[in-house]
């Protein structure tokens, strides 16, 4: 049974054998490859891979090296994709933890513009236009 990052962090900070732990908490570790993970999220944003490299106005090649797991994005790529696959904000935590890129933090005012429009579900194009009014950079 998967257990809750908050419970394996309790069990860590115990004095634990860490061979017991790995053992003990094997189904609760993250066992899918990056790319795995942007093949899901294609799949679960219903869109075509064609309209996700033309909405997130990635180069063809350079999309299907992240979807293979051959190229980890820049940060703001990542939030591009997610724009564009209209994934939630979850999502795009994880998608920036297993990048291991930072994760958007809402007391940095451009990263709460971002969440704003994950959250609501903005094209990347009001995004950007959410980060001008407010004098932030744009998503590169």
């Amino acid at each position: 049974m998967k257990k809750e990052t908050n419970d394996l962090f309790k069990e860590l900070q115990k004095n634990c054998k860490i061979d017991d732990y790995i053992n003990s908490n094997t189904s609760s570790f993250v066992n899918h490859t990056l790319g795995d993970f942007w093949k899901s999220m294609c799949e679960k944003s219903g869109k075509s891979k064609s309209n996700i490299i033309n909405k997130s106005d990635f180069n063809y090649s350079f999309f299907y090296d992240i979807i293979n797991g051959r190229k980890i994005p820049a940060r703001d790529k990542i939030i591009r994709l997610v724009l564009t696959m209209n994934l939630t904000l979850d999502e795009c935590q994880q998608a920036l933890r297993l990048s291991d890129k930072a994760l958007l933090y809402p007391r940095v005012r451009r990263d709460s513009i971002i969440i704003f429009a994950i959250n609501n579900c903005l094209t990347i194009a009001q995004c950007n236009e959410q980060l001008i009014k407010f004098n932030e950079e744009v998503l590169k």
